[in-house]
């Protein structure tokens, strides 16, 4: 195509960030790449008020207008949410038009629908931006690594909570301090619900699993944990074990079965993941005959992003035609959660009370656990409302599956001298 003509759907962060790179790039005079049209309902919000004032002609009155625009070749969508936006990219592939959107919440729940729609309409579907902002880890899968020699991935997906648990574990924050900060800050929206309780990051595994194994999953498939449990004392006994906590999302292919969750796992200090700190994002790829390789960069914010949504642009500019779906591979048989082995972690909070470590041992010996290390954390220790001591200590057990640990912790958190469930910390073994 010799030019491109984007209307931007959606005048937020994301869609004003987008038209401003769009604006940096018009002051050189070999662009190809046209804003022409805006659809956003409140003009008079922060991001739009200027551009509506600047620039009124480009504004839809309604979503029809937009799309029966004839010029109009690409939708960028940058509104959020899943029925309205469902709605508009379904209808603009059916009318001709190609879409590029940073909708994880949207694509993981309904990709595979969209991309169906997209193919048999010959128009692209784009979400570059909707997985790692500015790290171009899906261009990297689509366009130079073979997907098929793909075995796994790990990455940190969300800087929110990648912000909190490097604040947790450097500054010594609690968790509601480090969230409060975050909140200030702007990595942390004022319902930070998606992000400490890691739905964020497993849209975005959702969308990676599909790119590598041709297969859309549904959120729900993928074991999830979040970080709002978290307390200073994981932190503590992590730092001494020399280890960092992160909220790592895993797809793992091996022939008896694929692995895939979003789980805080302790990872040892020297291994990349554990030295991405603040709001940044990761993603390390394993590959059959590769060495391992990690893009770093900023997850989101507005001109990260932006710039994700632009370069997709730039790609639609320069193959109008589709790219082919990823292969599929043979069936995804998923392992379940309690069959995969995992080194465990845990944190009990009880009342001071005779024969506890007797009766712990005697449940896990009845499970066939061993105990691997004890450790008591005197410094957590505090008085109760009624006076009784209120002892914290750590239990990490060898390595065993899941399933063995999830029988055993059922039995001790029925126990009277216990004040909450145990909290689990997992390591990859």
């Amino acid at each position: 195509m010799s030019t491109l003509n984007v209307a931007i759907a959606g005048f937020g962060t994301i869609g004003s960030g987008v038209a401003h790179v769009l604006a940096q790039h018009g002051e050189h005079p070999d662009t190809k790449i046209n804003l022409v049209g805006i659809l956003e309902r409140d003009t008079q919000g922060a991001y739009v008020r200027s551009m509506f004032e600047q620039n009124p002609e480009l504004f839809y009155e309604n979503l029809e207008q937009l799309l029966d625009d004839k010029e109009v070749d690409v939708i960028v969508e940058t509104i959020g949410g899943k029925d309205f936006a469902r709605d508009l990219i379904s209808n603009a592939l059916k009318k001709g038009k190609h879409v590029i959107t940073a909708n994880k919440d949207l694509v993981a729940v309904h990709g595979s629908e969209l991309t169906t729609i997209a193919r048999e309409n010959g128009r692209h579907l784009l979400f570059e931006a909707a997985v790692a902002g500015a790290i171009p880890v899906l261009r990297l899968l689509k366009d130079y690594l073979q997907v098929r020699d793909i075995q796994g991935i790990q990455g940190i997906l969300n800087g929110t909570t990648n912000y909190i648990l490097s604040e947790m574990e450097s500054n010594n924050l609690s968790f509601e301090k480090a969230l409060s900060q975050a909140q200030e800050l702007g990595f942390a929206e004022p319902d930070p619900t998606n992000d400490i309780k890691g739905f964020d990051a497993r849209y975005k595994l959702v969308i990676l699993t599909y790119l590598i194994t041709g297969h859309w999953l549904s959120p729900e498939q993928i074991t999830l944990e979040g970080i709002d449990h978290l307390e200073l004392a994981d932190f503590e006994y992590a730092r001494r074990m020399g280890r960092e906590i992160k909220l790592i999302a895993n797809l793992r292919l091996f022939e008896q079965g694929t692995q895939v969750y979003v789980l805080p796992l302790m990872i040892k200090k020297d291994e990349m993941l554990a030295k991405i700190s603040g709001s940044n994002n990761a993603v390390t790829l394993s590959g059959k005959f590769s060495e391992d390789i990690t893009l770093i960069g900023k997850g989101a914010g507005s001109l990260p992003t932006a710039s994700a949504i632009v370069s997709d642009l730039n790609k639609v500019l320069r193959h109008p035609e589709p790219f082919p779906p990823p292969p599929i591979t043979s069936e995804l048989v998923l392992e379940s959660m309690g069959n995969i082995r995992f080194r465990h972690t845990l944190r009990f909070e009880v009342r001071d009370h005779p024969g506890i470590f007797g009766h712990i041992g005697s449940i896990f010996e009845r499970h066939s656990i061993n105990i691997y290390a004890l450790e008591q954390l005197p410094q957590y220790h505090r008085i109760g409302k009624e006076g009784e001591e209120i002892v914290i200590f750590t239990l990490t057990i060898q390595d065993c599956v899941e399933g063995l640990v999830i029988k055993a912790l059922k039995e001790i958190n029925q126990a009277e001298y216990m004040l909450k469930p145990v909290v689990l910390l997992r390591e990859i073994v």
